[in-house]
């Protein structure tokens, strides 16, 4: 297990710089090239994709569930009926996304906030092409599932490296060539569906006997599949409902140039979440064959230890990122920096920070410990109320920071009485030890890191180019803080076994050489 958890890991990390070199990119085209209001009409589909996931009901979490506690091995059989009855479910709620769509294509002119009738055409174009395009595409998002519950998550990662490489060339190509947004919606919608189509058929070379058969009803498999993904799915909705609902809501309220300042100011701290948490695609996977197997102590330390990596990974990228967000958002999208820019993208970075080190593990741990159905009321709960909020506060006229202000304080809340005092049971945890272990070290270690930065960043301030000021003091900030939790988080006997380990390793390639 610990192989391929680091073996995930590893290639999270390293897929996550090819996504993150083209996100930038990607941006960086998008804005220029299209415009804020471009910008923001693209945002605001990838929002309407969002919500097609709604039709998920939790059934792909379940497979991965089935998957990871390795049914397929058991009994192959029962397994390829809950696979195909998750497939069959998934392609019936394509024909309700249809639905959707043509529903929604009634207010396309109050959600868009766009008068004008050209526009306003060119807008409808785009949004039946991406919906039913996205719609078509859903089934086989199970596929992807199914990899991460076979801890394959590093060869996911190749086929992901390969398509995000060509999806940046023809970004690239079709931008150069005068083609518009038009044009690179049908690009990436035959791209994804090549992509799911070709992780389906490395699933069925991985799984010996894996067949994918229409399969409309058995009370048995039905009871067992949706017992657990009726749950699952009121957490899928509460996320989704939380997050995908802000694009709307200020394009109702704001216009689209609202919607694209406000996805750029996020675009940092997209970057920050995306650079730590791909550990913690191995949560769920890990968590659900531990605690099948009752394992609790395994899953304890498994818990702890990678809330502290969270922790450890926050610091080091989110703190520096707060301390240099004016320049790194000028220096990678090229936009001036307002102050409305200035206090969102803080108020964005501390939200992604409270999602990873408050948030993201003990949701994964209450939903593959059975207490998949609390987890999905307490959640709702919150998204209503954070979105009840935007839309008051919106109305009047409060502006964009008061929606990351609400859903930090909603996590905050949530966390401290629902969240972790539940996780601590399962886990069979301690609060104040489990707090000290998790989030003190950390903070300790990027004291003297911070003080280094601050002073660092006085001294080249508006003597050296915005890129080169932020590449400087986060490479010595890294180090300084890199150096210290050396000496915070890691304990005597665990550097003795990493020093041998490095030593063992440095004589084989001698020997080699």
């Amino acid at each position: 297990m610990q192989v391929s958890v680091a073996k995930n890991t590893v290639t999270n990390y390293l897929v996550i710089l090819v996504r993150t070199f083209q996100g930038l990119l990607v941006t960086r085209w998008l804005v220029n090239y299209l415009g804020d209001s471009g910008y923001g009409l693209w945002t605001l589909l990838w929002t309407f994709f969002g919500y097609a996931l709604l039709m998920d009901f939790g059934a792909g979490i379940a497979g991965q569930k089935y998957t990871s506690q390795e049914l397929f091995k058991r009994d192959i059989r029962h397994y390829n009926s809950i696979i195909s009855m998750i497939f069959t479910f998934h392609s019936m709620m394509v024909l309700l996304i249809i639905l959707g769509v043509f529903i929604a294509s009634f207010y396309l002119e109050k959600l868009f906030n766009v008068h004008d009738p050209e526009q306003l055409a060119y807008c409808r174009k785009c949004f039946f092409t991406f919906s039913l395009g996205s719609a078509v595409i859903f089934p086989l998002c199970l596929f992807s599932e199914i990899m991460v519950g076979l801890h394959k998550i590093y060869f996911k990662n190749y086929i992901d490296t390969v398509f995000r490489i060509s999806e940046l060339i023809g970004f690239l190509v079709i931008l150069k060539l005068g083609g518009d947004l038009f044009g690179i919606i049908v690009f990436v919608l035959v791209l994804m569906a090549v992509e799911r189509s070709f992780t389906g058929f490395c699933v069925s070379r991985f799984i010996p006997g894996f067949r994918l058969r229409f399969f409309l009803f058995d009370r048995q498999v039905f009871r067992e599949v949706f017992g657990f993904s009726s749950g699952t799915y009121f957490v899928s909705m509460a996320k989704l409902l939380r997050t995908q609902t802000r694009n709307p809501i200020i394009s109702k309220y704001c216009g689209l140039d609202s919607v694209g300042i406000f996805n750029l100011s996020n675009r940092l701290s997209d970057l920050c979440n995306q650079a730590i948490s791909q550990y913690n695609a191995n949560v769920r996977p890990v968590t659900a064959q531990l605690f099948h197997r009752g394992r609790f102590r395994m899953l304890r330390e498994f818990i702890v230890k990678s809330m502290q990596w969270n922790m450890f990974m926050c610091c080091l990228f989110i703190i520096p990122a707060i301390m240099l967000r004016d320049e790194a958002i000028f220096a990678l999208f090229k936009k001036s920096v307002t102050p409305l820019i200035h206090d969102l993208s803080l108020l964005s970075l501390l939200g992604a920070a409270s999602w990873l080190v408050m948030t993201q593990i003990p949701s994964s741990v209450l939903l593959m410990c059975e207490r998949h159905h609390l987890l999905a009321w307490t959640s709702m709960a919150e998204a209503v109320t954070v979105v009840v909020l935007n839309i008051l506060f919106l109305r009047a006229g409060k502006g964009l920071v008061c929606i990351e202000l609400i859903s930090l304080g909603a996590s905050f809340v949530l966390f401290a009485v629902v969240r972790f005092p539940i996780m601590l049971k399962l886990i069979h945890g301690r609060a104040v030890r489990e707090l000290f272990c998790i989030y003190v070290p950390s903070l300790l270690a990027a004291v003297p890191a911070v003080a280094v930065l601050y002073l660092c960043k006085r001294l080249l301030l508006g003597h050296v180019h915005e890129f080169l000021l932020c590449a400087i003091c986060g490479t010595v900030y890294a180090v300084i803080y890199v150096l210290t939790a050396w000496q915070f988080l890691i304990g005597r006997t665990k550097k003795e076994l990493w020093k041998r380990r490095v030593m063992i390793r440095v004589r084989k390639y001698l020997k080699k050489a």
